[in-house]
Order: structure tokens, then sequence, then C-alpha cells
């Protein structure tokens, strides 16, 4: 059992991710919105966002990436950009926001800074952190992507409490640096907005119909290729794919090629519409590797889909009951799983999977976390009292 501490007078929360507002599509813009909402209910919440998404953001005063990403693709400053960064819209977004959240930070006082911007928003942290002795929080997104050369390269901020999604990631971290506080929180889904109950949109597919959701990039961890591959061996389902990307014309080839043009379809839907999409199929599948988490698997269940997976030890922890993972890259077996789930009744089972991610149980586990390591710091400005207790829930 874990003694924690319930809050009377809140402390105060500066959460930073310079996106959200402007992405809503990207994984970690999302987790600083809902993590903000829910958090809000127990802390003094500020977010530093590129634009109006919650009640208690505040503009951070830079350049988001996505509205680099024109700039450093112009034909005269593409090779130049590209010279220097492989994502030089990210690097514009870190540099630019970096001296007004540091600023914001310096002269509105707050007892935990929060980066959900990667090495940009730790670096802007470590700054403040050294004048003020602020502690920090960090979520690692990247995971082991890549051997962990994105969380190899974060734990050298040294922040106060790392927080990641597996044990796995967490055995890797200790072991580049022994000393640094670890602690394992999956993500979450919000139940109530992504439910079995609600608006559903024509496909215009013959069903069933095969949900995959993943940015259109070749040669990525997504692995779409292997999804595309699966579902033609079904001769009566559709694949929808939902994403953007530089190699939409290629996945749009291809899967006229494996499923025909009556069989596919590649759609490009605001993150607020995926809710009606994911109601609107079948069953959701995403083939990836290395995949750091995976919230779409939590938003397919949540909305009675069941999923077929890769069959890796986050995905079977992901999935539970609420699916089937299987050895994605034997087409046959793949196959073979998505026939599955399309035959039963699966809806319930991945509902109630679902809820176990639910924002409101994973923000009270980051609860804990965020009064522990202000308390641990010796800076928390906010009044315990009254104490609690609750179990810890690791994976």
């Amino acid at each position: 059992m874990l003694k924690m501490q319930e809050v009377t007078k809140t402390y105060r929360i500066t959460i930073v991710n310079p996106s959200a507002g402007v992405n809503w599509s990207g994984g970690g813009e999302i987790f600083a919105i809902e993590l903000a909402r829910h958090l809000n209910s127990y802390f003094d919440v500020e977010l530093l966002s590129g634009a109006t998404c919650t009640d208690f953001c505040y503009p951070a005063g830079g350049i988001p990436r996505v509205d680099a990403y024109n700039l450093v693709r112009h034909p005269l400053l593409a090779p130049l950009f590209h010279r220097f960064a492989t994502h030089p819209e990210i690097v514009i977004e870190h540099l630019s926001n970096f001296l007004p959240c540091a600023i914001h930070c310096l002269t509105h006082p707050t007892d935990l800074i929060f980066p959900c911007n990667d090495y940009g928003g730790l670096a802007m942290a470590a700054v403040v952190r050294a004048i003020k002795g602020t502690p920090i929080l960090f979520t690692e997104h990247v995971g082991l992507v890549g051997k962990g050369v994105s969380l190899g390269r974060n734990l050298r901020f040294q922040p106060d409490r790392l927080v990641v999604f597996s044990e796995e990631m967490a055995l890797f971290a200790r072991n580049l640096r022994p000393s640094q506080v670890t602690s394992v929180i999956p993500n979450g889904v919000d139940v109530n907005k992504f439910t079995p109950n609600g608006d559903r949109i024509d496909l215009n597919l013959p069903k069933p119909v095969v949900l995959c959701v993943a940015s259109l990039k070749r040669n990525s961890h997504k692995r779409i290729e292997l999804a595309m591959q699966a579902v033609a061996r079904l001769p009566q389902a559709s694949l929808l794919l939902c994403g953007d990307g530089l190699d939409r014309d290629y996945f749009q080839s291809l899967g006229e090629k494996l499923l025909g043009t009556e069989r596919f379809v590649i759609k490009s839907v605001p993150h607020q519409q995926m809710p009606s999409v994911y109601r609107s199929a079948d069953a959701f599948t995403l083939p990836s590797i290395n995949e750091p988490f995976g919230l779409a698997y939590l938003e397919a269940m949540a909305c009675g889909l069941p999923v077929v997976a890769t069959d890796d030890q986050m995905r079977r922890y992901i999935v539970g009951n609420g699916g089937v993972v299987c050895d994605v890259n034997n087409p046959d077996s793949y196959a073979t799983a998505l026939s599955t789930v399309l035959q039963g009744d699966w809806q319930a089972r991945a509902r109630e999977h679902a809820l176990g991610f639910s924002w409101d149980a994973i923000a009270r586990r980051y609860r804990n976390v965020i009064i522990k390591t202000i308390t641990q710091s010796g800076r928390g400005r906010g009044v315990l009292s009254k104490g609690v207790e609750e179990k810890p829930n690791p994976i």
C-alpha cells in the first residue's frame, strides 16, 4: 500500500506543449490537453499551449511545429533547413518557445513543470530548475523506438521523476541512469468521448470494415503494409486507413492494387470526429513494432471495437481480452486473427477492458506521483493534510 496525501490547498502545476490546440492528431498534444483537464480537479493547472484548447491554457509564445512545417518545406528553403536537422520544424518549435516559456515559468511561480514536448521542454524546465529549484516531471512518449535513443537523450536532463509506459522502459532507464526515480503509468483514454453509443458515418465500403489509424509514412514502425496484406486475404472485408502523410499516394496505390477501389479507402479525419469513425467500423488493427504505447488501441476498444495487434508484451497488456494478438509478420495468421474478431461479439469485452485506462483512473495515479515529486523536492508551496491510502497499479 502507498500512503498518499489529499490536497486541501492545491499546488500549481505548469504543463508545457506548444503544439497543443494547434495539432489535434498528435499523441503528445492530446496527452497534454487531457491530462491538464483531469489534473485540474486536484491542482491549479496551467497549460502552455499553441492555441486555446482548455479554460486554463496560456499561449506559449513561439511557433508551433505545424505552422513551421510549410516554411521548412518551401522549395528554396528546404535544402538549407534539412542540412541541419531531420525535422527542422520541431527544432523551430523548440527554439522559438524556449525563451517565452522559461520567462513565464520564472515570473509565474509554479510547484512543478511538466514538459510534454520532448527535449525542448526539458531543456527549458532544466534552466528554470537551476534558477528556482522547480522540480520536473517528464513522461517519455517515444519509448524504445530507435533502440531508446530519445529516452537516453532525455535522461541527460535528469528529470526529478520519469514516467514510462512499461517495466521494460523503466529497466532501460535504470540501466542508463541508476539514480533515476521512475514510475510506470500507462496512457489514458476519454471513455466519455470514445464510447459505443453515438453518431456513425457511412463509410461507403462493403462490410465488414477493418480500421487502421496511422501516419502515412513508408518504412515506419507502423508497418501499414502488413495490415493491407492481411485484409486482402479476407475476400469479404474492406480496409479503411485513417491518416495522412507524405506517402499518401504510395499507400493509395498499394491499397487499390491489393484490395481494389471498392474495398479500400484513405480518409483524413479530425481527431474530434474519430469516435464516429471507430463506431462505424467492425474491427481495429495496427501491426506496429516497438510502439511506445498505442493510444488508438484504447480509443477503438472504448468504442466497442475488437483489436488485432502485434504479439508483444506491451500489446498483450493494452489489448487484454479486448481482442487478439498474433504474429502480424505472417499474413495468414494475421488474416485468421482478423477473421476471428470479425465473427464474434466483442463489444462488451473491448469496452470493459478500455475502462481500466480511463483518464479519471490515470489522472489519479499522476496526482500521486506529482505530490510525491513536489514534496520530495522540498519546493512545494501547497498545504497537505488528511492522509488517504491508494494501491499502486503497476503494469
